[in-house]
């Protein structure tokens, strides 16, 4: 399920290893250094920090050993290591963001996003040296396992643990990060750049990437630098050639699925302009940049008084990420264990794609999509026999969903 620790001699191969984009290792030329400089902050799923190889400063995104259930539709049981490998494979977030990165670089779009260098595994003398280094910059130790709501109270070695006979040397798995830019958040926000995140989010669901977790937090110089939760096509919870036994009732269940997670983006975008101008009192400083025009704002509050019409009254999105052509990559794909490098070929991406509409705008369920941008679902997923089978929760227990319920 993690990756194994590196081995002398033997070079480290893409990750993830699934259908799909993947990323490479960062390249040190010679052994692992590191310099660690400072404690940046974290995450729910990681910590970054600054540090420094061969004299250029770098920011190393450090992922902890979640919980199973902070995955993307996450259902299986997790004594079955094998099938839930499989699942995280796609979506367990470094393996998330691997492939995020890995798509915008196959795409030659790398500018949508800070720039990534690949990831890394820490061995074991510079995970001693992560806690001895920068222990003056945590009230505590840094911990990798679970999440940030509760692993700073306490620990939960057998996130990790449980994993120490997948390994060769019998050791719970290494340390995983990837190495991004070094930049500066909390940029203010102007209505330019405004356009140009909006822009960008476009772009990116047109190479397949929904579930982006648009907001001023994640923005560094700019730009996008957290991709832990987000969907990369080929992927179990948008392509349906993955899948097995769909009946008609769930695919209609899981393509709405699909039109919820790209329109979220945009929420999460109009939410941010939301906030920004809460909390910021001066008018001179607000900002109208949003991507829905509609009736009702983000947060539900009045922002325009629109005449209902039927134009104005049905729900879109902007983009349907399925539409990415991913199966070109993969055919273009070299054989397993070749690292692949240099610049790939510029994607060319529509300057205004074609609108996803909503398939039913007189239901209730469109009624209330016009009026609330919180959304959840209650699929999730399991892997049997090597594929991925969607389940419905019903509750407080998951049951699997072949056919109409009883």
């Amino acid at each position: 399920m993690y990756p194994d620790w590196p081995e002398e001699g033997v070079p480290l191969l893409p990750l993830p290893r699934c259908i799909g984009p993947t990323l490479k290792p960062f390249d040190f030329q010679g052994p692992q250094e590191i310099e660690f400089l400072e404690y940046l902050g974290e995450g729910l799923h990681a910590h970054v920090v600054k540090v420094k190889i061969h004299g250029q400063i770098y920011a190393l995104k450090l992922f902890r050993f979640c919980f199973d259930d902070d995955w993307n539709g996450y259902a299986s049981d997790p004594k079955d290591l094998e099938e839930m490998t499989r699942l995280s494979s796609f979506s367990e977030p470094f393996n998330a963001e691997c492939r995020a990165f890995g798509r915008l670089q196959e795409a030659g779009r790398t500018e949508l996003a800070v720039q990534c260098f690949g990831y890394v595994l820490l061995d074991e003398k510079h995970e001693r040296a992560l806690h001895s280094q920068l222990r003056g910059y945590n009230d505590t130790e840094i911990k990798f396992n679970g999440n940030a709501d509760v692993c700073s109270q306490f620990e939960f070695p057998y996130c990790r643990g449980r994993f120490v006979h997948t390994t060769k040397s019998g050791k719970p798995p290494p340390i995983r990060g990837i190495l991004k830019e070094f930049g500066q958040g909390n940029e203010d926000l102007r209505k330019r750049n405004a356009r140009k995140i909006l822009q960008d989010v476009i772009k990116m669901q047109q190479l397949g990437m929904v579930q982006l977790d648009v907001a001023h937090r994640q923005l560094i110089n700019g730009k996008h630098a957290d991709f832990s939760s987000t969907i990369t096509t080929p992927h179990y919870r948008l392509n349906l050639e993955l899948n097995i036994k769909l009946t008609p009732q769930l695919r209609v269940a899981l393509e709405f699925e699909a039109f919820q997670l790209s329109i979220s983006d945009y929420w999460e975008f109009d939410d941010m302009i939301y906030e920004w101008n809460d909390e910021h009192e001066d008018p001179k400083d607000h900002l109208f940049v949003y991507a829905f025009s509609r009736k009702w704002g983000s947060r539900g509050e009045p922002r325009y008084n629109l005449r209902s019409t039927p134009e104005r009254d049905r729900v879109y999105t902007y983009v349907d990420p399925r539409t990415y052509n991913w199966k070109y990559y993969v055919a273009k794909q070299r054989p397993p264990g070749e690292i692949q490098g240099g610049e790939k070929p510029r994607q060319k991406l529509d300057a205004k794609p074609p609108k996803w509409w909503l398939f039913d705008t007189r239901s209730a369920v469109a009624a209330k999509m016009r009026r609330s941008t919180q959304w959840s679902t209650s699929i999730h997923w399991v892997c049997e026999n090597r594929r991925f089978v969607p389940v419905i929760g019903k509750g407080s227990t998951v049951s699997r969903f072949y056919g109409p319920p009883a």
